[in-house]
């Protein structure tokens, strides 16, 4: 009865049991993800004195992980689609774990960053997955509900990992890598317990596969969709990847305070982000997108404008209420206008996406740095994501809503 409670808040209703327990692990693999960039930020100005490293270096962390799926994403949506989700699953989450852990070990920042190239391999493999399986596993307005969920869950997951990941970097750079290890439990699991949902494509062949992605991809829809994910995330990453850093430098505070701020921001994603079936009902998901961004975009060019380090937690809150809206609703775009049989390859194709934003945002401040400080860099940022505002509203009339509207063929 409980647990019928908490699936029917976030608008899922009642599931099968077999169901449940593969979500579980959707769900479970999703915020062990989260460890992998949120859980690490903060964490990252203790690891500049060990490894006598400049503060611009630190963005090689995250382009490390990210880097990987620039290339890899659209071959592991292939074999996604064409030959199945729960190994690419199982062995991914596996061999997460296994490098994460390994950069404790790492006895100098190059072996740091060798560690962290083949977790981002792993992690390329996943990502995607934990979206698809999703789609998968609900249909409709259920499905709509579960990405909301799986977006509540990484915001708890942002509540309690940064401040932990700072905590114990206050005791030993390398403590925060070693939690990666508990990821491992959770690829076993899908060993053995999470079915196969792939599809059958209508057209035999990897190449009749790739042609129909490429021209699915030309989907109104999913431009939407693709355009709001590169932006989403060039954002995310050069605001709360520095965050800490702006923070520790300028307001003279620890690690583990900086981490403790994006309570904040869990928050605020976590009220919207569990009400996305509800919000959605009705609305135009595209035009949420709109009106997300420009609060986004606020909030990120005040930061550098707030004197007191505990009111940076408001503009955090507001800044994760948008990132609420923005994941669900993106994420449901592409899964909703996806047939199960190339479902993988299109949420790949928008993974490709948003690594090349992720790994050009960390790099891009990090070279901005050399010759800007950090109020400036969220300047530009802020500016970024209400330039993204004009980018939706350009797309939006250029479609049309009954072309909005439109299903797959």
């Amino acid at each position: 009865m409980r647990t019928l409670s908490i699936t029917a808040f976030f608008g899922l209703g009642e599931l099968a049991q077999d169901k449940r327990r593969a979500l579980t692990i959707v769900f479970a693999s999703s915020v062990a993800l989260v460890m992998g960039v949120n859980f690490i930020q903060p964490t990252l100005p203790a690891i500049t004195q060990p490894f006598g490293i400049k503060d611009a270096a630190l963005g090689l962390v995250m382009t490390a992980l990210t880097g990987p799926a620039i290339f890899l994403a659209p071959l592991f949506g292939v074999v996604a689609d064409l030959h199945g989700r729960r190994l690419l699953l199982a062995w991914g989450l596996i061999l997460y774990g296994i490098f994460g852990g390994a950069m404790a070990f790492a006895p100098t920042f190059t072996w740091l960053l060798v560690f962290r190239t083949f977790q981002g391999i792993a992690y390329s493999a996943v990502t995607p997955l934990t979206i698809v399986l999703i789609g998968d596993l609900l249909e409709g307005d259920k499905e709509i509900g579960g990405q909301g969920l799986k977006v509540f869950l990484d915001r708890v997951g942002y509540m309690f990992l940064p401040p932990l990941g700072g905590f114990l970097a206050t005791i030993a750079w390398y403590w925060p890598f070693t939690v990666y290890f508990f990821t491992i439990p959770i690829g076993i699991a899908a060993f053995f317990w999470m079915p196969e949902t792939k599809g059958h494509h209508q057209r035999h062949g990897t190449k009749a596969y790739l042609g129909d992605i490429l021209r699915l991809t030309r989907h109104p829809r999913l431009v939407i969709a693709f355009s709001a994910g590169f932006l989403r995330f060039f954002l995310d990453y050069g605001f709360l990847t520095y965050l800490p850093l702006f923070l520790v430098r300028t307001h003279g505070i620890s690690t583990a305070t900086a981490g403790l701020l994006y309570i904040f921001f869990s928050i605020g994603a976590m009220i919207t982000s569990s009400q996305a079936g509800r919000i959605a009902a009705g609305r135009d998901k595209a035009h949420l997108l709109f009106a997300a961004f420009v609060i986004s975009g606020i909030s990120v060019t005040a930061v550098p404008f707030i004197p007191g380090t505990w009111l940076v937690g408001g503009a955090l809150f507001f800044y994760g209420i948008a990132n609420g809206v923005i994941s669900p609703m993106q994420k449901s775009l592409l899964t909703q206008n996806a047939p199960t049989e190339m479902r993988g390859g299109v949420v790949s194709f928008d993974r490709l996406i948003q690594q090349v934003s992720k790994t050009t945002s960390t790099a891009i401040v990090g070279v901005l740095l050399v010759t800007a400080d950090l109020a400036t860099i969220f300047w530009l940022l802020g500016i970024l994501s209400l330039v993204s505002v004009v980018l939706m509203a350009a797309l939006l009339p250029r479609y049309g809503q009954a072309v909005a509207d439109r299903a797959v063929s």
